[in-house]
């Protein structure tokens, strides 16, 4: 349930979605494909929180639909 990203979280959880993210933004990435770049950024999230893609990939997903949520008035930060 996207709706609930952030509702209900922890703390804890939440951090680790941010710490997911800042890893994911300051990944280099392929500068000319975004399909690339997305799978790119997610297995170096991955390789430095020593998880698999799959719950790279979901760390990731998480913060970015809590962060949609925050705009939307849905959660507080």
């Amino acid at each position: 349930m996207p709706e609930l990203r952030g509702v209900q979280a922890t703390a804890e959880v939440k951090a680790e979605w941010k710490r997911a993210y800042n890893f994911y933004l300051e990944a280099s990435g392929h500068p000319y494909d975004k399909k690339k770049d997305r799978t790119e950024r997610i297995d170096y999230v991955a390789r430095k929180m020593n998880l698999t893609r799959k719950q790279a990939k979901r760390r990731i997903k998480n913060y970015e639909a809590w962060q949609r949520n925050i705009e939307k008035g849905r959660v507080t930060p």
